[in-house]
């Protein structure tokens, strides 16, 4: 309903311009822009709203748990049965990826789920932005994920968490069980085939952080700028008032669930690879 609401009045709040002249896209936190503190201003660019409404998101998601925790009971209401519902679907998607370790993961896992969903719908709502549509907001989300899968990888397996960094390479030979100078060269041969294959692996862990900023971050942003174009193209004409952008709208929302669910997966993947490594090496390499 809040989104139907929006559609009439986003084009004004969307186009909206500073009274300094300045181009920025009108939200309700644009007065931080005029707030000083010890003289210097509380925002300086969007990111710093973007930041502004994730932190207000965080803050609302925490409350809301706290209150909601309080209320829980054996006959749950509707409420409670629809988080229901969304919690038993989730962990039957990630007990699909992670198998029984599925448990031990799935707060954090649906919290990545719910925070960056609810980002992302942020900005179907009038004078918001979604702060997903910011890449300094999508890179921190990757940046946590990938800390994450590291972490749990050296706690789960120790210092062996590194051999996570060699996988493709053949067994080792053992000596004794050939001669000598073929175990020496296998020997040679496998460590400066590992030299070639660890840095190779370290650039692929690497890379998941940026691409998962640069994935979420292009559709949100791409989605957000079609939107605005199409109401720009009405906001000075007395058509003003038709909502050009609501198919894109619509489609947002779906994008808006697509892309938390798909960030929330691929932390699942990459979670399942460290975890299971050394125990369930088929699941680490479908990983």
């Amino acid at each position: 309903m809040l989104a139907f609401l929006g559609l009439l009045a986003f084009p004004t709040a969307a186009l909206a311009a500073e009274a300094d002249g300045g181009e920025k896209i009108g939200t309700w936190f644009n007065w931080l822009y005029h707030v000083r503190i010890a003289g210097r201003p509380v925002a300086t660019d969007p990111a710093d709203i973007s930041f502004a409404f994730a932190l207000l998101l965080a803050l609302a998601l925490m409350l809301a748990a706290i209150l909601g925790s309080r209320r829980l009971s054996v006959r749950p209401g509707p409420f409670q049965m629809l988080l229901e519902m969304g919690y038993g679907a989730l962990r039957s998607v990630l007990e699909g990826v992670m198998g029984p370790r599925a448990a031990d993961f799935l707060p954090f896992i649906a919290s990545i789920f719910l925070f960056v969903f609810l980002m992302n719908l942020m900005g179907v709502l009038p004078g918001f932005v979604s702060p997903t549509a910011n890449l300094s907001i999508t890179a921190a989300m990757a940046l946590v994920i990938f800390l994450s899968v590291q972490l749990y990888g050296f706690k789960e397996n120790g210092l062996g968490y590194l051999k996570h960094f060699l996988e493709g390479l053949p067994e080792p030979p053992k000596l004794g069980t050939m001669p000598f100078v073929k175990f020496a060269f296998l020997t040679l041969g496998l460590g400066l085939l590992g030299a070639l294959v660890f840095p190779i692996h370290i650039i692929g862990e690497l890379v998941r952080p940026v691409s998962l900023s640069l994935r979420l971050f292009g559709n949100m942003f791409g989605e957000e700028t079609v939107v605005l174009t199409l109401a720009g193209l009405v906001a000075a004409t007395r058509y003003h008032w038709i909502p050009v952008q609501l198919p894109n709208l619509a489609l947002g929302l779906l994008t808006a669930f697509v892309q938390a669910l798909v960030m929330a997966l691929l932390a699942a993947i990459y979670l399942a690879g460290v975890v299971s490594h050394g125990n369930e090496p088929e699941a680490a390499g479908h990983a």
